[in-house]
């Protein structure tokens, strides 16, 4: 059986356009739709027979609500991811450029969690807490409502008026340094967050450490004059302010709450998180 496993609100809430396509693309195994945010996901997986096959429609959100879902772990039965997005930051660092689907399971063993506010949380791409965090959680807010905005303009306005850089210490396996006005600090599985920004151009996410990016220092124009260069992964070349290190184990303490994302859901009132590979406590 050919099981389709959409998100209703994938692509800004046009989930269930993908999933007609998809049913006539597959018409010939005549496949079952099912939608990922009325089911418990465990049990469905459990439920599969052996040659079963599921296809998922969606994006990062999408892959985020189900990772989760599964205690990030693998299926037993195969999962293709068929983009389906807005941001696509998986698809964009693990597949092809043309790539229209890619097999799952190879890329939901082993994946990192943070912990935040109680709970563990696991992510496929990026964790980060700061100015970039805010921006996601205006533009999920904007969604949410039907209000039309785009990343850009709500990250001028956030960087200018609404974020305010604070003072805090990373810890990378067990080395602490101290910053002054951070305006994120990220532990990065992949390259790419935020909808193509590359945040982390030399991190491997088939490694096994993660990427911490600590953006520090800058004055509110000097942000937004250079915030750009993060697009290309130019940004490394800010060395003042723009630390890279690497580690299985990275905790951020902040001085005042912010907000924080994992793959674009967002958390606020955030002081502190810890981001770790398997089998570091």
């Amino acid at each position: 059986m050919t099981y389709i496993l959409y998100n209703p609100l994938a692509n800004g809430g046009n989930g269930e356009a993908g999933v007609s396509s998809l049913m006539e693309t597959f018409a010939a195994e005549r496949p079952e739709a099912v939608d990922l945010t009325s089911i418990d996901a465990a049990a469905f997986f459990a439920a599969c027979a052996a040659d079963d096959r599921v296809i998922l429609c969606g994006g990062d959100g999408t892959l985020h609500r189900l990772v989760n879902a599964l205690g990030g772990a693998a299926p037993a039965v195969p999962v293709h991811l068929w983009r389906f997005g807005t941001g696509n930051d998986f698809l964009r660092d693990a597949a092809p450029r043309d790539a229209r689907s890619l097999l799952l399971n190879p890329y939901l063993d082993g994946l990192p969690a943070a912990d935040v506010g109680g709970r563990r949380v696991f992510y496929l791409n990026g964790c980060s807490v700061g100015v970039d965090a805010l921006v996601c959680r205006l533009l999920n807010e904007c969604r949410a409502e039907n209000r039309r905005a785009g990343y850009v303009s709500l990250a001028v306005r956030a960087i200018l008026k609404q974020y305010r850089p604070m003072s805090g210490r990373v810890t990378v396996d067990g080395v602490t340094v101290a910053y002054d006005k951070i305006w994120l600090a990220a532990a990065m599985n992949g390259r790419y967050q935020g909808g193509g920004m590359k945040f982390a151009p030399d991190q491997d996410r088939a490694g096994d450490t993660l990427c911490c990016l600590v953006w520090h220092g800058t004055t509110p124009p000097g942000t937004l004059l250079r915030f750009p260069s993060v697009m290309i992964g130019r940004h490394a070349m800010f060395r003042k302010y723009c630390d890279f290190r690497y580690g299985r184990k990275i905790a951020v303490e902040l001085d005042a709450p912010a907000d924080i994302q994992l793959d674009g859901e967002t958390y606020s009132g955030v002081t502190a998180y810890a981001a770790r590979k398997p089998g570091q406590p």
